[in-house]
């Protein structure tokens, strides 16, 4: 019987696997229960369960053979997988296209950065695994992010939320002492960046002027959290943009880039919401539809719809509390969402944690980052599981820019 492989070496398929969007998180625990029970091999208990098809699975196992012979780079052997899958090419002309692409636009970076001495001083991480981390990224070259996420160390939303700190420091002047004790704080209660800060009273507005190429592509599920987070942080420490590493990357194609820039130059001129955007692009991207008529196909929706914002009607909708109660507690201004939520909140109507939920939902559907019923479906969840806000974008899977949600404050 086949000796089950290490866990570096699971792993590293593991990596392969989700790189090509060959499987899921669940699919992963359910082979890794599965190897383990038969004694097998990790990678001989996905092929038998047939969930992959043979010429995707002997690219991911050569590209994992080439790794473990020290013929390629893990990071490389990520990039070509996705190249490969995507363009239905073999493993070796894949090699050619992203070694090719490396040559012409390769940046070095001092592996250790702004990003580990903040998750150092924060607690995340000990001086002994970042000892580790910067020896295995210069073996793979990989980024340290990319390695913590990787290796279970932080998950997608720690890391988005230490990489955003990383940007409020740069771009809006935030202390760096603040920053750390503000990513301690999320970290801890498992928030954003900007609620952490909001919480201990250090709280700077973000950049909520424009959309970003790479929000746009996770809001259509086009790319996944982790996905973002690779890019995200690659594209703060080697200073490339964005859609490039996309491309780079093997993530998405050139036509795609280009569709995503036109839906932001809609975003911009406000003649789209950036969910519908969203919709858009994953339609362009996931069904091959063309670039320009579901363009105008999701301008004309945008241009039917007419939201009301109100925070009081939300509240009402939501299941939060009844008209007569609104009614009868709110006598201000009722399109001041934050005077009406502070009069609720003085009458014991609503909790502190339901209204601040309420106020950054009521932001991100004010700016068309979320549609009425995907916002009433957060509160609702909120207030019946007890959670903020956070968590339930987490439990019901909704991507939202977290600097979307605060210009309330």
């Amino acid at each position: 019987m086949n000796k089950p492989q290490s866990n570096d070496e699971s792993q590293l398929l593991i990596q392969l696997l989700r790189a090509g969007g060959l499987v899921s998180e669940a699919d992963v625990e359910d082979f890794k229960s599965i190897a383990k029970e038969l004694k097998i091999p990790f990678a001989q208990a996905i092929i038998n369960s047939g969930l992959l098809n043979e010429r995707n699975m002997h690219i991911c196992i050569e590209a994992h053979k080439m790794v473990q012979n020290r013929e390629i780079k893990a990071d490389l052997a990520i990039r070509a997988v996705r190249v490969a899958v995507q363009k239905k090419c073999s493993l070796a002309a894949a090699l050619t296209s992203v070694r090719k692409l490396h040559q012409t636009t390769r940046v070095t970076v001092p592996l250790a950065n702004e990003l580990s001495n903040m998750l150092l001083q924060a607690g995340a991480i000990s001086q002994e695994q970042l000892g580790k981390l910067l020896r295995k990224a210069e073996e793979s070259q990989m980024m340290i992010g990319q390695l913590l996420v990787y290796d279970g160390i932080l998950d997608t939303f720690e890391m988005l939320a230490a990489l955003n700190a990383v940007r409020m420091v740069r771009e809006t002047g935030l202390d760096k002492d603040k920053a750390v004790k503000g990513l301690t704080h999320a970290l801890k209660n498992k928030t954003t960046i900007e609620q952490g800060l909001f919480e201990l009273g250090f709280f700077k507005p973000p950049d909520a002027k424009t959309t970003r190429v790479g929000e746009i592509f996770t809001m259509a599920r086009v790319l996944s959290r982790k996905e973002l987070a690779e890019c995200y942080e690659i594209e703060l420490f080697k200073e490339k943009h964005f859609g490039q590493i996309l491309v780079e990357r093997g993530l998405v194609n050139k036509t795609q880039l280009e569709a995503s820039v036109a839906l932001l130059a809609s975003i911009a001129k406000d003649t789209i919401k950036p969910y519908l955007a969203a919709q858009a692009l994953r339609s362009i991207c996931k069904d091959g539809a063309r670039t320009e008529p579901t363009i105008e196909e999701y301008e004309k929706k945008s241009a039917a719809s007419s939201e009301n914002f109100r925070l009081g009607d939300l509240l009402v909708e939501g299941g939060v509390i009844t008209r007569d109660i609104l009614e009868q507690t709110v006598n201000v201004n009722p399109d001041n969402a934050v005077k009406v939520g502070s009069r609720l909140l003085k009458a014991g109507m609503i909790s502190e944690s339901t209204l601040f939920a309420a106020l950054r939902l009521q932001t991100a559907l004010r700016l068309g980052y979320l549609s009425r019923d995907n916002t009433l479906a957060l509160l609702r969840h909120c207030v019946r599981e007890g959670v903020k806000l956070d968590q339930a974008l987490r439990d019901l899977d909704i991507y939202v820019p977290s600097r979307m949600q605060w210009t309330w404050v």
